[in-house]
């Protein structure tokens, strides 16, 4: 796959704002790709949502491994550190007041599933028209518009609906991830975390997908296009508005030249 080419395909298909993001998640102690920026470059530590941030609004290679990250409930939902024991992450929701007790803040640690410590040791994102090796996953940032017409461009070939991933509080990192492990696209609204650290817009969400459906989804963007279905989406303006009260006073003081 070009992955250039996608990336320019889908600006214009979709006009986001930001970059079209690849994402490639580092294991077996492989190495970051090479140029990849570390946040230690800088001399600090960071949440993980602001490299993607930076990664798709300034059109940087960024990477990141556990010893750049600061986010204690990232470095437990990625797996990049070992949690001592089962409900650690769900003792921190609890502690947040995000739930209302230990076995609602367990079936929420359940739900977001976790990736096990050790799968991954770090992560980078870059630029698809810039990509330094084949990413892993694709995100993409928009609006709910611009989201429905990715969702229409991926039902072409595939005939099933997208789900929506949120938890309304944050770790929207490890629901960008989790399609590499599904195999699934998904749709995600990211939380206050990604919002008030990373600068995440109120208009905007994202779609995550494994980096093979690229060519489906494209061709699928294509061939509804040519039906009609496209982005900005065209509202019906061929019809006559009505005329009120005070328009109609003073049509009858207007004369023809």
């Amino acid at each position: 796959m070009n992955y250039r080419t996608f990336s320019e395909e889908i600006s214009k298909l979709i006009r986001p704002q930001s970059y079209p993001l690849g994402v490639k998640l580092v294991k077996n102690g492989n190495q970051l790709p090479e140029g990849a920026i570390r946040p230690s470059k800088y001399g600090i530590k960071i949440s993980l949502c602001q490299w993607t941030t930076m990664a798709r609004r300034w059109g940087r290679i960024l990477g990141a491994v556990a010893d750049d990250i600061n986010c204690t409930p990232c470095l437990a939902a990625l797996g990049l550190k070992q949690m001592q024991n089962s409900t650690a992450l769900s003792e921190y929701f609890l502690e947040m007041g995000y739930v209302d007790s230990i076995e609602l803040a367990e079936k929420a640690t359940k739900g977001l599933g976790p990736i096990p410590s050790g799968e991954i040791s770090g992560i980078a994102f870059f630029p698809l028209e810039m990509a330094p090796v084949d990413p892993d996953i694709v995100l993409i940032y928009g609006t709910p518009a611009q989201m429905a017409r990715l969702a229409a461009g991926y039902l072409y070939h595939y005939g099933e609906l997208i789900e929506a991933r949120t938890s309304g509080f944050g770790i929207s990192c490890l629901s960008a991830v989790k399609s590499h492990f599904t195999d699934k696209p998904a749709f995600v609204h990211p939380g206050r975390g990604e919002r008030i650290l990373a600068g995440t817009d109120e208009s905007e969400m994202f779609m995550t997908f494994p980096a093979g459906y690229c060519e489906s989804l494209l061709d699928g963007l294509k061939k509804t296009q040519e039906k009609g279905t496209r982005y900005p989406v065209q509202s019906y303006m061929i019809y006559q508005p009505p005329t009120i009260k005070p328009m109609k006073s003073l049509e009858d003081k207007l004369t023809d030249l």
